[in-house]
């Protein structure tokens, strides 16, 4: 029995996640975008060899080999012990874990001999992920087409994809992909794309030291994957930020601005700030989220801040704190009149917004008023927002940028043109848009299309790379137990910590990245239409009014949606 015989492939969908069960039955043949628009999709690949002799099937290495006139990376999609059953796009009695880590593989490897190994003949030259066929789960490689985003050269290219057999070396089937490239550029987003970035969770999980050389090394490279896959926004810890943490409990120190106690006032040194922004602004994040300056959930208290008081470093300030305290406040006062000078030192004065408190319900008001007026009073030109549900803090302009949850947003609809949206991945309302493991892929791109149809400023997520439980207790591996937090599955981040340190990126976050493209292509077409012919284009094309819910049961439905968006813009040109 020759094994190669029995490896079977084929090309498939990016709207589609390649459980162990699923095997299509026809190639995925043809995608379209703009220019500078990174596309994908996967392939997929099994063993159908029957048991030998011995009562076992065996597994079959293969190579994929992926070459194109235009940039391609390529990853080895790996399943996290997650069950598939519990995934919408699982399928009935799908097994074993759910795809979503993506392990980079060299494209187009070099495939040697070695004679001497009778059993595997031939090998791939460096590359780090190899590939087995099996006959027991399905396994795949993700494809990206201008990960960077570049502008490439409009018209029909190809990208062919061939399996090898590395027991005898030879092609054993060969896909090819048309991509079709409109002759025009996705516009840069104006949305504020934030994904909240958590310093201590990457100390913790990297085994870095807190802001040494090593770790800025680390934190440059989890950056510059943020960006790379559609963030712009990031959250400034210039004090160590109010989150997800137990009145009375605290989180590691974070806090970037130095504070020493004078005898008449605080002096401040923002030379660690500085490098952060130096390398946030090295690889593209374009605007930053001052922490919150108050607690959580309403208000009450002072944050935790630390400083130098007598050569001696103390807690200054924490829940104990009342927010309206005098002490407080004349602190507040210093530090926001030294961080504006900051600021306008380094050049962006206009690229900051500054949040109060995290959640603040009807019964915070007054607590969030009293805030709200001892941050405008120091700040008064400055811009403020934070995530709500109660429509009553913007109504009494205590908030004007809310941040709006989308299980919430008919609250706002019609009655504010300047929300946010944002989703903790908790949200019970049957099929809101969301990203967590059990979501099938079209509730994560889906955002693209609500977040135009709202006229959203942007969107919020409160983890890109949380690794702590409830309240901030205890940390986990997210290839060990992804439903750590809360039990829902991946809700508190879209990376995976390499073996070291470094960040592997998911099948989600690749999903979070074409929804921010969607959106960018329906701010093309505006611009050579009109809003609502957007809108009513992508409805015809989805089948379904928008609204947060407007999740087609086929994936392939938002790819129907692109095309046609594609097509009346190449159309208007």
């Amino acid at each position: 029995m020759n094994p190669e015989s029995y490896v079977i492939s084929h090309t498939v969908s990016p709207m589609k996640r390649i459980f162990d069960s699923f095997m299509p039955a026809e190639d995925f043949s043809y995608i379209s975008g703009m220019r500078n628009e990174p596309l994908a999709f996967s392939l997929a690949y099994r063993s159908t060899a029957p048991k030998g002799d011995n009562g076992r099937a065996p597994d079959t290495p293969i190579a994929v080999r992926v070459t194109s006139t235009l940039p391609v990376s390529v990853y080895k999609v790996c399943k996290v012990p997650y069950a598939a059953s519990e995934c919408e796009d699982g399928g009935k009695g799908a097994v074993g874990g759910c795809p979503d880590m993506l392990l980079p593989r060299i494209a187009a490897p070099e495939i040697l001999h070695m004679p001497l190994d009778a059993n595997l003949p031939y090998y791939e030259k460096d590359q780090r992920n190899t590939l087995n066929a099996s006959c027991f789960a399905t396994g795949s490689v993700f494809i990206q087409i201008n990960e960077d985003g570049k502008a490439l050269p409009a018209g029909d290219h190809t990208v062919t994809v061939e399996v090898i057999g590395l027991m005898s070396g030879k092609v054993l089937s060969t896909h090819v992909v048309t991509v079709h490239l409109v002759d025009a550029e996705l516009p840069e987003t104006d949305l504020i794309l934030t994904n909240w970035f958590h310093q201590d969770c990457l100390c913790d999980i990297t085994h870095r030291p807190l802001y040494s050389d090593a770790y800025f090394e680390i934190l440059e490279k989890y950056l510059r994957e943020y960006v790379q896959n559609g963030m712009n926004t990031l959250l400034f810890p210039t004090f160590t930020p109010p989150l997800d943490t137990p009145i009375g409990g605290k989180r590691m120190n974070v806090q970037l601005v130095k504070v020493r106690v004078l005898e008449n006032g605080y002096a401040f040194d923002f030379s660690l700030a500085e490098r952060f922004v130096s390398v946030a602004k090295k690889v593209g994040v374009r605007t930053f989220e001052h922490t919150h300056l108050f607690s959580q959930w309403g208000a009450a208290h002072a944050i935790t801040i630390y400083g130098e008081k007598d050569e001696k470093e103390i807690c200054l300030f924490n829940h104990t704190t009342p927010a309206d305290s005098p002490e407080y406040s004349a602190f507040l006062k210093a530090y926001l009149s030294a961080f504006a000078d900051f600021t306008k030192r380094l050049g962006i004065e206009n690229d900051i917004f500054y949040h109060i408190s995290d959640e603040p319900v009807p019964k915070n008001i007054e607590g969030y008023r009293r805030a709200k007026a001892l941050m405008r009073s120091i700040f008064p030109n400055g811009k403020f927002g934070d995530a709500l549900d109660d429509y009553a803090f913007y109504k009494e302009g205590l908030v004007e940028m809310p941040i709006v949850d989308v299980q919430s947003v008919k609250n706002y609809e019609g009655r504010c043109d300047n929300m946010m949206l944002y989703y903790t991945g908790g949200e019970q309302t049957p099929g809101l848009v969301n990203r967590i493991l059990s979501s099938a892929p079209q509730r994560t791109r889906a955002l693209g299309y609500v977040l135009y149809n709202y006229n959203a400023k942007g969107f919020l997520h409160w983890a890109y790379n949380n690794y702590y439980g409830r309240l901030s207790n205890g940390i986990f591996h997210p290839t060990q137990d992804p439903c750590f937090y809360k039990n829902i599955p991946g809700v508190t981040y879209l990376v995976y910590p390499d073996t070291d340190g470094s960040p592997l990126p998911s099948l989600r976050e690749k999903q979070m990245l074409a929804a921010v493209n969607d959106h960018r292509a329906m701010c093309l077409l505006e611009s050579l239409t009109s809003r609502e012919e957007v809108i009513s284009l992508a409805e015809e094309a989805l089948g379904m009014k928008i609204t947060v819910t407007a999740v087609p049961k086929n994936g392939d439905a938002l790819l129907s949606m692109r095309e046609a968006i594609n097509r009346r813009i190449e159309a208007c040109l």
